[in-house]
């Protein structure tokens, strides 16, 4: 095992008072979580203002848009009994877009699209038709304006008992409620692009049973916009294919098309010289630049935009390496002989895990353009923040300053490490127990949580994080897995989890632990481990076919392979096709693979939290598991929430399920000590 700080994680400096692991005080209860567990996205510009989308805990989940503009206070400006998200996918994204001044958002609760002035909001209209009764569900998102401000180009999911459509339309912003399509063909669509000149649309594209980050396609067509009609001429692939992830594409000023394409086994920037977005036998040159490292992530939602064009036409991009974001500067450099070599730099700013870029215009007076970035600190969680790209100026937070102000050593930092194992190495994050005010007993090692992520195709997060710290604070230890099949490592990397599903990811998990174990960062007698959908297949198998943990916690945790395969959503129904093997051919792999099929092999005690609206791991898994655990006398507790779907949005669910989460592990790990806030379990 290696540290790649060269670090060691266990010694964490604190004061010299002791109480027991998992007992420490902490300025952290589960009512502050919840309540600061403010998820943002959808970072964007229009013109001088600077907008992204924002959950509201305390109000039920609600999502609202807000507005950054200089000189005035942060402000909602999405009506105020509006949440503003999409279902598209089920996982949504991408479900409001500015253009001149106009807000086009998603009402969560129709999922139509809806027009408003910024300001104003008296002038509300409806684009899309009501829902028909008896028909199809019809959901919308990612929409783009075109250029004569006529349409909104957007994706739109059909919904019926025959299963799911999904094309390109243009919707008519003018409130005449028309509809035309564009696009048709293919399984999914998705990330429409309008060029400068509103002459081509790019769009990415890809079928069952692949998924985007599989393969995937980018193709351009001509736009026809005129006298209150709109169509497409002949669409042309420009990128991507059988074994090609792409995504992200993104017209330039000059009229090149950006983009990024896996077809080197790193996600990097590609770009279509202008002019040839029409030509169906143009070459794309190399790489703008050829390193190891992730410019792009899996799209689980839409609107993913981490690349944005400055005023002299270089890029500012987000690009993974080691298990840490990092903002880049690329620019134009010379010619080679393959292809343009754009110098990269990068630039100073105070995010490790980044998940947004945006770029206004030069604000005039000022000779600057506005460049913000969407992500998380080591020691603040996921905000909004300036940056100067020249360094001319310090970073500055745009969104709200988290919650509760704590000490710098009451927060875990993310440690980096790496463990090889029979399998190759395996890299994941360490967070040591840290507190202003404790320390763990003398020679005590702390117990430790491992957190697997989900997707699988998901990777663990270097910046700051509300959970994590809930119990780090508390004198638990964390480790965060990137097993085999995370993202962030390259195509090969990602790839490595294909037919393994239920294997690899386990074998990674419980190696982590024991390597952790070995070198002395935490106690190895009291370990647990815990996970979200995927991650809680990983989590609950991980007690089947490992002895290494007391317990495992499954949030909305998938239980039943063959039911996932079976009886989920469109997006993901194939999606098990490479991760355990073609259903029904690989049923008996399906069956092995089920925590639901050995809860009599279960090792440890078992906690399941549950929504009871989900439709991506539907509540009736969890239902079947808990009684299989309760008839093979495994201690387990099962505890559904009303109301909550795939991915709990409520404060008084998320707070509820930490206590009970905490409360667990206190019970699983023997420890004694006076509580700082006893936990009630809910």
């Amino acid at each position: 095992m290696s540290d790649e700080e060269a670090t060691d994680p266990s010694r964490a400096s604190v004061p010299p008072s002791e109480s027991a692991f998992g007992w420490w005080p902490s300025p952290w209860s589960a009512s502050d979580v919840a309540a600061g567990k403010v998820s943002r996205s959808g970072l964007q510009s229009d013109g001088d203002p600077v907008y992204w989308s924002e959950s509201r805990p305390g109000e039920g989940g609600r999502q609202v848009v807000v507005r950054s503009v200089p000189g005035a206070p942060v402000a909602d400006v999405s009506p105020g009994a509006v949440s503003v998200r999409s279902r598209v996918h089920e996982y949504g994204g991408a479900a409001a877009t500015m253009a001149d001044g106009r807000l086009y958002f998603v009402d969560q609760g129709d999922q139509r699209w809806y027009r408003t002035t910024v300001g104003d909001g008296a002038d509300l209209l409806p684009l899309t038709p009501e829902q028909p009764l008896g028909g199809p569900t019809v959901r919308y998102a990612d929409g783009r304006v075109t250029r004569q401000g006529t349409w909104l180009v957007s994706v739109e999911e059909r919904l019926a008992d025959g299963g799911a459509e999904h094309r390109l339309v243009a919707v008519a912003v003018d409130g005449s409620q028309r509809v035309v399509s564009l696009v048709d063909g293919g399984d999914f669509v998705s990330s429409p692009r309008l060029s400068p000149d509103g002459q081509w649309l790019a769009w990415v594209t890809w079928d069952h049973p692949s998924m985007p980050w599989d393969s995937s396609e980018v193709r351009v067509a001509r736009l026809h916009e005129a006298d209150g009609t709109v169509g497409i001429g002949r669409p042309h692939r420009v990128a991507g294919g059988d074994g090609v992830a792409v995504g992200q594409p993104q017209w330039c000023r000059d009229g090149s098309l950006l983009f990024v394409d896996d077809r080197s086994g790193w996600w990097l920037p590609y770009r279509l010289a202008p002019g040839s977005g029409g030509n169906v036998d143009v070459e794309v040159a190399g790489p703008l630049v050829d390193v190891e490292g992730e410019f792009h992530a899996p799209d689980w939602v839409l609107g993913q935009a981490t690349m944005a064009e400055l005023s002299d036409g270089s890029i500012a991009c987000r690009m993974r390496r080691d298990g840490r974001d990092r903002l880049v500067h690329l620019q134009p450099g010379t010619e080679g002989p393959q292809a343009p070599h754009w110098l990269m730099t990068e630039i100073d700013q105070p995010c490790v895990t980044l998940s947004g870029v945006a770029v206004s215009p030069v604000a005039a007076g000022t000779g600057r353009q506005r460049v913000c970035v969407l992500g998380s600190t080591p020691t603040e969680a996921q905000g909004v923040f300036e940056i100067s790209p020249e360094g001319r100026f310090p970073s500055r937070r745009l969104s709200a300053p988290p919650g509760v102000g704590v000490a710098q050593s009451d927060v875990s930092v993310a440690r980096p490490f790496r463990v090889d194992t029979d399998h190759g190495p395996v890299p994941g994050l360490f967070f040591a127990p840290a507190s202003a005010t404790a320390e763990g007993p003398a020679r005590a090692r702390p117990p430790l949580v491992v957190f697997c992520h989900g997707g699988p195709t998901g990777a663990a997060e270097s910046g700051f994080d509300p959970v994590v710290q809930f119990f780090t604070s508390r004198g638990l230890a964390v480790a965060a897995v990137d097993y085999r099949g995370s993202s962030g490592y390259g195509r090969s990397y990602r790839k490595r989890l294909d037919g393994e599903w239920g294997v690899a990811d386990i074998d990674d998990c419980a190696d982590v632990a024991v390597a952790l174990d070995r070198e002395g960062w935490v106690d190895g007698s009291r370990m647990a481990i815990r996970g979200g959908s995927a991650g809680g297949l990983t989590a609950l198998g991980a007690l089947i076919r490992s002895r290494r943990f007391a317990g495992a916690v499954a949030w909305y945790g998938v239980t039943d392979l063959e039911a996932l395969a079976t009886d989920t959503h469109d997006f993901e129904s194939r999606y098990v096709d490479s991760l355990v093997g073609p259903w029904p051919e690989a049923a008996e792999r399906y069956r092995s693979r089920s925590p639901i099929h050995h809860a009599d092999q279960v090792s440890g005690e078992v906690l399941l939290l549950q929504g009871a609206d989900d439709p991506v791991v539907p509540a009736a898994q969890s239902e079947r598991f808990a009684e299989e655990l309760v008839a093979c006398r495994v201690p387990c507790r099962l505890i559904v929430f009303e109301g909550e779907s795939h991915g709990f949005r409520r404060a008084a669910t998320i707070e509820t399920c930490l206590q009970a989460e905490l409360s667990f592990y206190r019970s699983l790990f023997r420890t004694e000590g006076g509580d700082d806030a006893p936990a009630t379990g809910g």
